[in-house]
């Protein structure tokens, strides 16, 4: 597996270079430099994302809620440790219920929420794609081939949601003993699997209104997200419609999901960020150069979820708050 993921992050940083030399570094550094100091108010829209993000995993929790604050750090944590190690989404989560067990919420509450919340999340996405769908149809100016894209994309979120519903249905907890092995849980948590399988069916069934809002929130997330887009091409010079950005965004975001087993999406991002932009009429230097932005963002924001750990190190007091 780790052969696997070192070919795939090689194969990744050799797209990304081939990007770079066929556009050119100085007509990408062109493109750069008309951000300037400007660069630093592109990261802003990611706050927004990290705080709705972070409240809708704080309803995926099915008993005791996390303080607002913590919700948020703990899962800044998570998506930093699962963008920068070669664990998939299981480091991430896996850091994720350790964190809320020095919160004060029990480990096995954790773990429930670390399914749903993705569950939410995957939701969310789906939602979001469709709405970039819809647009992207009401707009006859945009290129056919991007539409399909969008339209596969959407298909694809939409099984890969069904699917993961499908599993949780036939009992995840008890059938992924080898993952939980894999990241150290197996020995306290086998003989509980079919209790968590229990939680989760009764998170699903007694707290659709906590369900509700994580999706809701996530969606927000999601929609925040096109901020980024839109801000970043009105420094870049070349302003767009919101959206416009919203079928940026819904495009760019289904193909880093589809591009999962390679980490951090390296090169699969720059490359469907060229095409996008290409089939736009933007050109592709510009969404190469945008790629590069968004690599900044990412890279800002691992550092703030690494922070966010180690200030955590020192957290002992239970942060937690039990809601009916």
């Amino acid at each position: 597996m780790r052969l696997v993921r070192g070919l795939a992050v090689l194969g990744g940083l050799l797209v990304a270079g081939w990007l770079v030399a066929e556009i050119g570094p100085r007509v990408l550094w062109a493109e750069l430099s008309r951000l300037s100091w400007r660069l630093a108010l592109v990261m802003l829209p990611q706050a927004l994302v990290s705080l709705v993000d972070g409240m809708g995993w704080r309803y995926a929790f099915p008993e005791r809620l996390p303080g607002v604050g913590p919700a948020v750090t703990i899962r800044l944590t998570g998506e930093a440790v699962n963008d920068t190690t070669p664990t998939g989404q299981l480091g991430g989560d896996a850091v994720k219920a350790w964190l809320v067990g020095r919160a004060g919420i029990p480990l096995a509450e954790g773990l429930v929420a670390a399914v749903v919340g993705k569950t939410a999340l995957v939701i969310s996405q789906v939602l979001f794609l469709a709405i970039g769908l819809a647009v992207a149809r009401g707009q006859p100016a945009l290129a056919p081939a991007l539409v399909t894209g969008l339209a596969i994309l959407t298909a694809a979120g939409l099984a890969a949601a069904a699917g993961f519903l499908w599993a949780q249905g036939r009992g995840l907890f008890r059938t992924g003993g080898r993952a939980l092995e894999w990241i150290g849980f197996a020995g306290r948590l086998a003989s509980g699997a079919v209790r968590l399988d229990a939680d989760l069916r009764r998170y699903y069934r007694d707290r659709r209104g906590r369900l509700a809002l994580s999706v809701g929130l996530h969606f927000l997330g999601w929609l925040a997200g096109v901020l980024e887009v839109w801000l970043a091409l009105r420094f870049l010079g070349a302003p767009v419609a919101f959206d416009v950005a919203l079928v940026i965004e819904a495009s760019a975001t289904g193909i880093r999901s589809a591009g999962f087993l390679v980490p951090a999406s390296l090169g699969i991002q720059e490359g469907g960020l060229v095409a996008i932009f290409a089939a736009l009429g933007l050109g592709g230097p510009l969404g190469l150069a945008f790629g590069v932005i968004r690599r900044i963002r990412e890279a800002t924001w691992i550092l703030v979820g690494y922070a966010c750990l180690a200030a955590w190190g020192g957290v002992t007091r239970p942060l937690a708050q039990r809601r009916a």
